[in-house]
């Protein structure tokens, strides 16, 4: 029994002493006793890799390559223990989520328990800190009566209560776990007791390496190893041994293995081992910089402030020899990007192999998924070094809302997220994604959630049609279209619906776990993952391949775990359901390397290489390198602190972490024997400015002149012919790359003579020359659309188009709006919500049939209760008939409902108070015009054969008897402020009410008997506003106060007994409260007046007809052009629901606003619109 500490500098040679140790000993006896090489978890597939390549050596069985963990159940075999069963982190993570379930009404700042995001990882991740270091429930229950007793420390307050919850959590998972089950903590307490007794630890000589520092559960194993084994070797980085007692220098690069090797020493001192003399490697040049000598001066001079005076030519980094570059990327892509085309490089040129390289980065997250992709595009294979969370997967994601779904009352989110794994159905009957999306199209729609899914009552075609027509269905989907979705509704809720019944029907966890298998078997879930892995593998996706079937076992392996923590436990099902979603969301898979020859990425931490030619360090940003130590945990940097006082020890803090952070970087810089590749990202994702590491301004000052090279995105201009043709790899980029280039040329610029041949191989490459001719065909294109030829304009729109008026001021606010609503017919998915057309609809109908009542009973007769009783009753009828009955559905669509009435009913009571003062009567309520309509449409001949019908449906239409003859107005009611603007007029934006005023008026003798002339148009906003008062009002001063409130805006006649008829109580030199007219004193209309005489009449009904007639003739033309307007700061724009189709940008060559001037005075648009002849049209 002895230790021997084996210390050495990196690259000194301590793996290859130890390897080579054994190797000798194999060699002199391949049968002798045991020889044993534990390394950490992570490097056993390559150094048992490195030890079965060794030339000249034969088959053996005494020495081994093995992990702690190897090592236990090596141990367990022969000492006893195997019946104890492993639980892993995810099935520590199923029995929190009950705990913390069974305790939540116990706790005080958990008592969100497991549906606290991440609650349930961070209390393992403690729990596991505190009993690897000693620490027992019942031990935190004492140090929570303490601090409780003592009182909140201002400095700590949330401690008391976070000792009080982890004191309940802990010791109830000590008393599930105790005596049946085992974590990585036990089994190394159980290894460390089984060295002991074991005859073939007392025969085995044992080498460690690899390890900086050991947790006390490994100490322990060690101390136990010592006590047993012949010999204990140990290989520490660090620059020399230190012995029992002697504290090496905070600040040291080597402390954490310094300490480990005192540390080591005093545990033999303990066990009365003896400790060898060191063996310390310290060769005037380390083996593995013996080729370079920046890296062996950086390595060297690690601690030291010395300046490299060597060859300067060495510090170009395109010249051989040449140890360390920097590279400034633009983001993190680039910086990925630049990478791999380096990668590519060296295997071409230099001869390297795919495993000479390695990329290492210091926080994975932000490169992981980055690296992943970038080197698939870039066809480089390789491994990601760690455990990949597997909750994103599809099958896990199938699992997991599959059990939300029945045991969450059928959510239509968890339904749609079940089918959209494409795993839901059967083997026989799989579900296209088009059918899951014409079914969540209409579950949206028709608010299909919860007791829905399987009411066959609600599942009916969609109603589109009048709200006053409560057989109106116009709908998408028709008798057949609904049948398909019925079909596809009960093949995604078979399955479930079994699982759902298997469930209810369980009686313990055990039958539960067996119907979740049968749930996966009925569903061919293990053959889908076998296609996956199969289609991925033919691919060429290896590493997305080995993925896939693992997960399988993965999941058979929790629901095991789970039967043997509680297999006869009767818990709810949707605790069961809670439990399973907990162990998946802490899975994760571990996989060996694809290929032999592969690319490694991972982390100075964690990730063990001593045979890297050149390494990749991304990501030497400020805050990264070194890490800026975050508080994620349960417990801040300042309670560990005072728990610690307290007689807790724990983990590192984070001040002694980050000074261990320079010992990750000098690993990370001396990991190379060739060359270090650093770079880092002048922006984030988000395009927020990074700074560089600390660390890049230490390299310069070491190596004067080395400069940084910036890696941009794509070739840039100044740079050599050799720099842009980097970027011509692979074909893909390569396509990519040259499309910019030839666009740049077609502005001027003369690409590199090499990107001629590029364009040339391309061409001749069957499988890129159809991309080719693709993408050279998009240097053509402009974001204009041409006209429609007549032929297509003809199947869109036939000979006779049937429009309406806001159809007409849609197309003038931009054409391709109209032709993406009215050509293509596209809209967007409609949702189970009350948007403002609802509203609207609501407000027509009710106004309409409440106005119809009363005016046939004569207004006089009502006052403003029965007004607003009535329209109160019309919005109750029509409720059902909104949106699927929406508005009756919920509480929160109750109270919305009793807004609306209220609204409603205001409004009526003061449509009915305008009555009263009016000489004007409805003569039309809800007036459609058109084919089929009570008048006919406004038909305007387009020619060549072309004719087009306007029809529309008029809120109201009143008239009035004067001397003169019949007057007729139009009223229009808005659930928003709107006011007529001759501006828009002129320019065709509003056009609606002016043609409904001369449909009416033309149509008026065939209609009503007799010619009329026009009285207005006027615009009633429907609200329920309040009255601002600071004394009071009297109930006559707020009648007319709410009076003024309701002041209808719009144009009306300039005719002094007109005015008088629509507001009788409007005296001499006084301003209306019921239309937008003031007299001044001399009886003449102010300035303010919206009004115009008979003859601007005329000219508004002329130009308007003209103007429709003008928009036809573009829509039949086939006028589809991205135009939209702009008046002063209004452009359609903003809310268009179609800006994702067309792509409009100002900034695009062709992408142009139309702008409309307004004018400058009252008379000059008069003038306008009097002189703009080619706009009217006679009447």
């Amino acid at each position: 029994m002895s230790l021997r500490l084996v210390t050495g500098r990196s690259g000194s040679g301590k793996t290859r002493f130890g390897l080579d140790e054994i190797r000798d000993r194999l060699r002199q006896d391949p049968q002798g006793h045991p020889l044993v090489l534990i390394v950490p978890e992570q490097a056993t597939f390559q150094t048992e890799y490195a030890m079965v390549t060794t030339p000249g050596l034969g088959g053996f069985l005494r020495a081994q390559v093995l992990s702690f963990r190897r090592l236990a159940f090596r141990i367990m075999q022969e000492t006893g223990g195997l019946a104890v069963i492993p639980i892993h982190d995810n099935g520590k993570a199923m029995l929190l989520h009950k705990v913390l379930e069974a305790r939540r009404e116990q706790l005080r700042l958990f008592r969100g328990g497991p549906s606290e995001t991440g609650l349930i990882s961070r209390v393992n991740e403690l729990l596991t800190e505190w009993k690897r270091y000693g620490i027992t429930g019942s031990r935190v229950a004492e140090v929570s009566e303490r601090t409780a007793a003592v009182g909140s420390d201002a400095d700590a307050p949330l401690i008391p209560d976070k000792l009080h919850d982890l004191s309940l959590i802990f010791e109830d998972m000590e008393q599930e776990l105790a005596g049946k089950w085992m974590d990585g903590e036990d089994m190394l307490a159980r290894l460390a007791s089984g060295c002991a007794s074991s005859e073939w630890v007392a025969e085995a000589e044992i080498w460690l390496d690899g390890f900086h520092g050991f947790t006390p559960g490994e100490y322990a194993v060690v101390e136990g190893l010592l006590r047993r084994s012949k010999r204990v070797t140990v290989m520490l980085c660090t620059d020399r041994p230190f012995a029992a007692g002697e504290r090496p220098d905070e600040l040291s690069t080597f402390h954490q293995t310094a300490e480990t090797s005192a540390k080591l020493c005093e545990l033999a001192e303990a066990a009365g081992v003896p400790v060898e003399p060191a063996v310390v490697l310290e060769p005037d040049l380390a083996p593995r910089f013996a080729s370079n000598p920046m890296l062996a001066f950086l390595e060297k001079n690690w601690d030291r402030r010395d300046v490299w005076d060597g060859p300067a030519e060495l510090l170009k980094p395109d010249r051989p020899g040449s140890g360390i570059s920097l590279h400034a990327a633009s983001n993190r892509r680039a910086e990925a990007e630049a990478a791999a085309r380096d990668m590519l490089r060296r295997v071409r040129e230099e001869g390297c192999r795919w495993r000479d390289l390695a990329v290492f980065v210091r926080r994975m997250p932000d490169y992981a998924d980055l690296l992943s992709a970038v080197f698939s595009d870039y066809g480089i294979p390789f491994y990601l070094d760690g455990k990949t969370p597997v909750a994103h997967h599809p099958f896990v994601e199938f699992v997991r809302s599959a059990l939300e779904c029945v045991t969450g009352g059928w959510k239509a989110e968890a339904v749609f997220r079940c089918a959209k794994t494409d795993l839901l159905g059967t083997p026989d009957r799989r579900i296209s994604r088009d059918e899951v999306d014409r079914l969540e199209n209409y579950a949206l729609a028709a608010g299909i959630d919860g007791w829905r899914w399987h009411d066959d009552r609600v599942w009916r075609p969609l109603s589109r049609g009048d709200l006053e027509d409560e057989a109106a269905s116009g709908t998408g989907e028709g008798g057949s279209a609904m049948a398909r979705l019925l079909q596809v509704r009960d093949a995604l809720l078979t399955p479930l619906r079994a699982l759902e019944q298997r469930l209810k029907k369980a009686g313990s966890v055990r039958d539960m776990c067996e119907s979740l298998y049968r749930f996966l078997e009925q569903t061919g879930a293990a053959d889908w993952l076998e296609r996956r892995s199969l289609e991925d593998r033919e691919a060429g996706q290896p590493g997305r391949a080995a993925m896939h079937r693992p997960l399988w076992d993965g999941v058979m392996n929790l629901l095991d775990q789970l039967v043997e923590l509680m297999g006869d436990a009767k818990p709810e099902s949707a605790l069961f359901a809670g439990m399973i979603d907990s162990g998946l969301e802490e899975m994760k898979l571990g996989t060996v390397p694809p290929s032999l020859d592969a690319v490694l990425i991972g982390s100075p931490e964690r990730t063990r290489s001593d045979r890297v030619q050149v390494v990749y360090l991304l990501g030497a940003n400020d805050g990264v390198l070194p890490m800026r130590i975050p508080e994620n945990g349960l417990l801040t940097e300042t309670e560990r602190e005072k728990l610690a006082d307290k007689g807790m020890p724990m983990a590192p803090g984070a001040r002694r972490r980050l000074l261990d952070e320079r010992f990750m970087a000098y690993l990370a810089f001396t990991t190379p024997s060739r060359h270090l590749w650093i770079s880092w990202a002048l922006a984030d994702d988000e395009g927020q400015g990074m700074l560089p590491s600390e660390w890049i301004g230490r390299l310069r000052r070491r190596f004067p002149g080395l400069p940084v090279r910036l890696e941009a995105g794509e070739p840039q201009f100044g740079d050599s012919e050799k720099e842009q043709l980097a970027f011509a790899v692979p074909p893909g980029r390569a396509l990519t790359h040259l499309l910019t280039r030839l666009r740049l040329f077609r502005q001027g610029e003369l690409p590199a003579a090499g990107w001629w041949s590029v364009y040339n191989w391309l061409r001749e490459q069957p499988e890129w020359s159809g991309k080719l001719n693709r993408l050279l065909a998009s240097l053509q294109y402009t974001n204009e659309e041409k006209p429609l030829s007549p032929e297509t304009s003809r199947l869109l729109y036939g000979d006779r188009l049937l429009a309406s008026v806001s159809r007409m001021e849609r197309f003038v606010a931009c054409p391709f709006r109209h032709f993406a609503s009215h050509g293509l017919r596209l809209h967007e998915r409609r949702l189970y919500r009350v948007d403002a057309p609802d509203i609207g609809q609501l407000f027509h109908a009710a106004l309409r049939q409440t106005t119809e009542k009363l005016f046939t009973e004569g207004p006089a007769a009502a006052d403003a209760a029965r007004w607003q009783a009535e329209a109160a009753a019309a919005v109750e009828r029509l409720l059902p008939n909104v949106q699927s009955s929406i508005l009756l559905s919920s509480h929160r669509h109750g109270v919305m409902a009793r807004k609306l009435r209220e609204i409603v009913a205001r409004a009526s009571a003061m449509l009915g108070e305008q009555a009263r003062l009016s000489g004007f009567k409805p003569v039309g309520l809800e007036l459609g015009f058109g084919p089929d309509a009570i008048l006919p449409p406004l038909t305007l001949d387009l020619g060549a054969g072309r004719v087009m019908d306007i029809a529309g449906r008029i809120d109201r239409v009143d008239a009035a008897e004067t001397p003169e003859g019949l007057l007729l107005r139009i009223m229009d009611y808005k659930s928003g402020a709107v006011k007529l603007k001759l501006d828009e007029v002129a320019h065709g934006l509003t056009l609606q009410m002016l043609t409904y005023l001369d449909v009416v008026v033309t149509h008026a003798p065939h209609w009503l008997g007799r010619p009329a002339e026009p009285a207005g148009v006027l615009y009633f906003h429907v609200r329920n506003p309040l009255i601002p008062s600071a004394n009071g009002l009297s109930p006559a001063e707020a009648q007319a106060a709410m009076l003024k409130q309701f002041r209808m805006q719009g144009l009306v006649l300039a005719d002094g007994e007109a005015v008088k008829l629509m507001d009788q109580s409007l005296p001499v030199s006084a301003k209306s409260s019921v239309i937008p007219v003031e007299f001044k004193k001399d009886g003449s209309f102010s300035a303010r007046s919206q009004v115009a005489d008979r003859n601007q009449w005329q000219v508004l009904r002329s130009s308007v007809r003209g103007q429709i007639k003008k928009i036809g003739k573009r829509i039949v033309e086939g006028d589809v052009a991205i135009a939209p307007y702009r008046m002063e700061r209004r452009i359609p724009c903003t809310h268009c629901e179609f800006r994702p189709v067309c792509q409009f940008d100002p900034q695009l060559d062709g992408n142009d606003y139309q702008a409309l001037a307004k004018a400058g005075s009252r008379d000059e648009l008069w003038r306008r619109l009097s002189d703009n002849e080619e706009r009217r049209e006679p009447l």
